[in-house]
């Protein structure tokens, strides 16, 4: 059976509209992640450290969802929140409300590994000090999937890329960390840093695939979202799966695509838990 490890954080997020709107809700890249690859394959496990605070039916609410979530080391510290503000032309920011500090305690470092083996690691966005430390010890652990956040990328957050197999940035993330505005040009240029597949994801433009020297172009399915948050962790969650189960990767970016639209259907990890009903 095909077993994917999702590293990352796990948080509360509050998202505001322009409306004025404000929605509370538990999640995190390595819960949309985890969520979505179930949707693709059997076994999905979560390396993610939990918060004291974090309530026990969020949890098990994983777990009836079909997570593995014995490999989350669990703190004592506040669960990571984030306040996520949705402008009217589209864009957002991001408050991380307990400082970097305390994300980087509550990110996941190598002795929070799981000694048990697994075909795939998809490693979501944590602090650039604990992906520094934990990329190099992930080689031989399976293949190795990248995915980065959009702050502080620096020339040392680009260096980490030649530890995967499968990088995943956001259009924003690939501009950024190759100085080009030229995506194709980007796509080549992380390949050339050593990962076999580039996927760059381009939200409702759809994702640009670059493997065995060739580029594509993979449409998104259109869709009015009602809350964005995590379609890209639930993208990379789900190509990862679809993958690591024999995708090639044009195919695994269509089925990303697919469940991403599931993703933003809902408010937090609502449309996510609903299709894994």
């Amino acid at each position: 059976m095909t077993a994917l490890l999702c590293v990352g954080n796990v948080t509360v997020d509050e998202a505001v509209f322009p409306d004025g709107r404000r929605v509370e809700q538990a999640g995190g890249d390595a819960i949309f992640a985890a969520l979505a690859a179930r949707l693709v394959i059997d076994d999905v496990r979560v390396c993610a450290p939990i918060g004291h605070d974090l309530p026990p039916s969020m949890l098990a609410e994983w777990q009836a969802a079909g997570l593995r979530t014995e490999d989350m080391p669990h703190r004592d510290e506040p669960t990571v929140r984030n306040v996520i503000t949705y402008r009217a032309d589209g864009s957002r920011s991001w408050y991380l409300v307990n400082g970097e500090a305390h994300f980087d305690r509550m990110s996941v470092y190598p002795a929070d590994l799981p000694s048990r083996a697994a075909d795939g690691v998809l490693v979501s966005a944590m602090s650039n000090a604990s992906m520094a430390a934990l990329l190099p010890r992930l080689a031989g652990r399976g293949r190795i999937y990248l995915d980065l956040q959009e702050d502080g990328l620096g020339p040392e957050v680009r260096a980490l890329v030649r530890h995967c197999d499968v990088f995943l940035p956001s259009e924003v993330e690939a501009r950024a960390l190759s100085g080009t505005q030229d995506l194709a040009a980007a796509a080549r240029a992380f390949a050339a840093d050593g990962p076999a597949v580039v996927v760059i994801k381009k939200a409702e433009k759809g994702s640009l695939v670059y493997a065995d020297g060739t580029l594509t172009e993979v449409p998104a399915e259109l869709v009015t979202p009602i809350d964005s948050t995590g379609a890209g962790d639930a993208f990379c969650g789900a190509f990862a799966a679809a993958h690591l189960a024999g995708a090639d990767p044009v195919e695994a970016a269509k089925r990303a695509a697919s469940v991403a639209r599931l993703a933003v259907s809902d408010h937090g990890t609502r449309g996510l838990l609903g299709a894994a009903r």
